[in-house]
C-alpha cells in the first residue's frame, strides 16, 4: 500500500531526545510515527493475535516517509557519491567503488580533484538524472509559561526547527502475503485522512493529511557477480550476542545462504543513534544503534542477481531495514564518472518552499524600489517645474509657501491637500496675487503629482520659499 502525506502545518521531529542547546528536525518522517498512529487505535491486548501480527511481528512494515516531488519518491544521497571540493554536485559525480585511477581525476578549475562525500539532501533519482528536492526548514523562538505570574518563564527560552507547511511526502506500507485482508484494512482506516505527528501537537504543530496515492518505484540492473546495496531506510542489525553491529554478514543484508563477501573498502557506510520514546509506556526504549539510511555496502563473489527493494535486519516493523539492490543510479562510466548528473533544487511553493518572488525580503527590496523611484521622480517634477519664473526673488512669497508646506503638513489625505491649498490662494488678499497663470501651474503641478500629492506639495514649497527669498539660491 502507497501514500502521500501533505503537511497541513509545520511539524518538528527532533533528531535526538530532549536536551538543552540547538536541536535539528529530521528531513523525513520516520515509519514508527505512522506505526504510533495506527497503534493509536488498533492496540488492544484483548486481541492478542490482531495486535501481534500489527505491531510486533514484521508482517507490517510500516515504511520511512521521504519528500517527493510529483509521483517520484525522494531518497537520500547515496554515500558513495563523491565530488570535486571547492565544485558543485552539478559539475561532476564520482561513485567510490568504481572509481579507478583517482589521481587522473580533475576539478572544474583544470586542478587535481579532492573529492568530497556527498552526505545531505534528497534527489529524485534516475538511470541519467539526479533532481534535488529543496527542504527549507521553518525555525521558531519560544519562551516557557509561567503559570503562577501568568507571564513568560524567566530564562526559559528555547527553539523549534521544523519541517514547513504543504511539503509532501511518499511513503509505503509493506504487508505479507500471509496477513488477512482485515489487517490491510484496518491499516488503511487508521492511517487515511487527517492526523497528528512529531512534538507539540496540541499546539499549532504536527497536523498532517494522509491518502492513498501511487507513485513510481525505482529500477534495478542486472549484475551476476556484485551487488550494491542502497540503504533506503535506517538498518538494524544485531550480532551473535544480540549486540546492535555495523558489520552485518552477506546473509543478513542478501537472506538465506547467500553467498558472496562484504568489499568494506568499496562500502561507504554512515551511522546513527538514539533513544525512542515509548509514549504508551512513558518511558524510552533501547537504543536505536545503526546504519543510516544513503550508506552503500558492495558484495562481491555472489552467485545470483539480485533485484529490487527488501527489509532485512531488525525493527522492520518501525521502518528499519528497507534496501535497494543495484538501483539504477548507481551506474558509472569511466573511472568511476555517474551517468546520473545531477541539477539543483528550484522554489517551489508546493512542497512548502518560498519562491524568490513571494519572500519577504524581495518584498521589502521591491517596495523600497518603488519609494526610491518615487522620490526620484518628485525631485525631477519639482526642479523642472515651470511655474518657478513666476515667484523668483519675489519675497512676499517666501511666507505664503511656507503656509502651504504647513497645510499639507496637517491635512490627513490628498483630497484635503488639494481642496485647502485652492481656499486658501483664492481668498482675501492672497487672491490678487495668486491669480491668473501662477493658480493654474499650481493646480497642474498638483495634478500631475496626485500620485504622491504630499511629499510633492512639502517638497515643492521647500524649494520654492528658498527661491523667492532675496538670499535664496
Amino acid at each position: 500500500m502507497k501514500f502521500k502525506c501533505t503537511l497541513l502545518t509545520d511539524i518538528i521531529l527532533n533528531m535526538k531526545s530532549a536536551s538543552e542547546g540547538a536541536n535539528s528536525t529530521l528531513d523525513f518522517i520516520p515509519g514508527n510515527c505512522f506505526l504510533g498512529i495506527v497503534a493509536n487505535k488498533f492496540y488492544d491486548e484483548k486481541q492478542c493475535e490482531r495486535t501481534k501480527t500489527l505491531f510486533h511481528s514484521g508482517e507490517v512494515r510500516f515504511g520511512d516517509a521521504h519528500p517527493a516531488k510529483e509521483s517520484n519518491r525522494g531518497l537520500r544521497i547515496p554515500a558513495a557519491f563523491y565530488y570535486a571540493k571547492g565544485d558543485k554536485i552539478t559539475d561532476a559525480c564520482y561513485i567510490h567503488h568504481y572509481i579507478t585511477d583517482i589521481d587522473n581525476i580533475k576539478a572544474k578549475n583544470g586542478t587535481k580533484a579532492q573529492l568530497k562525500q556527498c552526505r545531505e539532501g534528497f534527489y529524485i533519482m534516475t538511470e541519467k538524472e539526479g533532481k534535488q528536492i529543496n527542504i527549507d526548514k521553518s525555525f521558531a523562538l519560544k519562551s516557557a509559561y509561567d503559570r503562577d505570574n501568568r507571564r513568560s518563564k524567566e530564562s526559559a527560552m528555547y527553539g523549534y526547527e521544523s519541517l514547513p507547511k504543504n511539503m509532501e511526502l511518499l511513503f509505503s506500507v509493506e504487508i505479507d502475503d500471509s496477513v488477512s485482508d482485515e489487517i490491510e484494512k484496518n491499516v488503511k482506516d487508521a492511517l487515511i485522512g487527517e492526523q497528528r505527528i512529531g512534538r507539540s501537537r496540541s499546539a499549532q504543530y504536527g497536523l498532517v493529511k494522509i491518502e492513498e496515492y501511487n507513485y513510481n518505484e525505482i529500477e534495478s540492473y542486472n549484475d551476476t557477480n556484485t551487488v550494491v546495496v542502497y540503504a533506503d531506510a535506517r538498518l538494524i542489525f544485531l550480532d551473535a550476542n544480540a549486540q546492535p553491529t555495523f558489520r552485518p554478514t552477506p546473509q543478513q543484508l542478501l537472506g538465506g545462504d547467500a553467498k558472496g563477501k562484504i568489499s568494506w573498502e568499496n562500502s561507504q557506510i554512515r551511522t546513527f543513534q538514539y533513544a525512542p520514546w515509548n509514549y504508551k509506556r512513558q518511558c524510552y526504549d533501547t537504543d536505536r544503534c545503526g546504519i543510516e539510511k544513503g550508506s552503500v555496502i558492495v558484495i562481491e563473489g555472489v552467485d545470483k542477481q539480485y533485484q529490487g527493494s527488501k527489509y532485512v535486519g531488525n525493527y522492520r516493523n518501525e521502518g528499519f531495514g528497507k534496501v535497494i539492490y543495484n538501483p539504477i543510479f548507481m551506474k558509472a562510466e569511466g573511472n568511476g564518472l555517474a551517468k546520473c548528473k545531477f541539477k539543483e533544487a528550484t522554489k517551489e511553493n508546493k512542497s512548502g518552499t518560498i519562491s524568490t518572488s513571494e519572500s519577504n525580503l524581495f518584498k521589502y527590496l521591491k517596495s523600497q524600489e518603488k519609494e526610491t523611484k518615487s522620490v526620484q521622480n518628485i525631485y525631477k517634477n519639482v526642479n523642472e517645474w515651470d511655474g518657478a519664473k513666476l515667484f523668483i526673488d519675489k519675497e512676499k512669497f517666501a511666507s505664503q509657501w511656507g503656509a502651504i508646506r504647513n497645510i499639507a503638513l496637517q491635512c490627513k489625505n490628498d483630497d484635503d491637500i488639494k481642496n485647502k491649498i485652492k481656499e486658501y490662494i483664492s481668498h482675501g488678499v492672497k487672491k490678487e496675487d495668486w491669480y491668473g497663470e501662477r493658480t493654474k501651474k499650481l493646480m497642474e503641478f498638483m495634478d500631475n503629482n496626485k500620485d504622491n500629492l504630499w511629499a510633492a506639495i512639502i517638497n515643492l514649497s521647500s524649494e520654492m520659499a528658498k527661491k523667492c527669498s532675496k538670499n535664496g539660491k
